[in-house]
């Protein structure tokens, strides 16, 4: 009995091709480890840094590094993707550290005060009264931080420079007072 020819069915795992790749230093490697475990990378960066655009800069450079490293990777230690995973997480981390990552989680709140100090932009006479009168309702420290960040234009950081507040107190003080003008208009 004849039996049709059966196609070649490779024997070895993707992992055990990239992992070669990586230590012939192929190019090769690097685009199968992003088609086959990107997403998977993305996702645990993404978890630590929380900022979509950011996560997918970190995830190139996790790529650089697998890329300059890929002869590191030792198979009796541990799976491929342990180790990319480690590589991830450790640049996610080392990201969080970095003033350009702090800066951008401080941006993320500006425009939630822009939001909020667009409604308390008036052009009338009579209602800079009526406002002025609203925020004299406050207590004096919600009133002092209201003035200094809408009126004379302080930011954030430089109010708490100001009245040696940390500045998650400074932030959280002004929300407060919003909310409460809010409840009262």
């Amino acid at each position: 009995m004849n039996h049709p020819a059966q196609p070649l069915v490779a024997t070895t795992s993707i992992e055990d091709r990239i992992a070669y790749l990586l230590a012939d230093k192929d190019k090769l490697a690097v685009s199968l480890v992003f088609e086959h475990y990107g997403s998977l990378l993305l996702n645990i960066i993404n978890r630590v840094v929380q900022d979509e655009a950011m996560s997918e800069g970190v995830l190139q450079t996790v790529l650089l590094k697998v890329w300059e490293n890929g002869t590191n990777f030792d198979a009796s230690k541990g799976t491929l993707f342990t180790w990319l995973a480690r590589i991830s997480r450790n640049a996610a981390i080392d990201k969080t550290r970095t003033k350009d990552f702090r800066l951008t989680q401080e941006s993320k709140q500006a425009p939630e005060v822009v939001n909020m100090a667009e409604e308390f932009v008036v052009e009338d006479e009579a209602d800079k009264i009526y406002l002025r009168q609203l925020i004299s309702s406050l207590s004096a420290d919600h009133q002092q931080l209201i003035n200094m960040s809408f009126f004379e234009g302080y930011t954030h950081k430089e109010i708490c420079e100001k009245l040696k507040m940390p500045l998650g107190t400074v932030k959280t003080r002004i929300r407060l007072a919003i909310k409460q003008l809010r409840s009262i208009i």
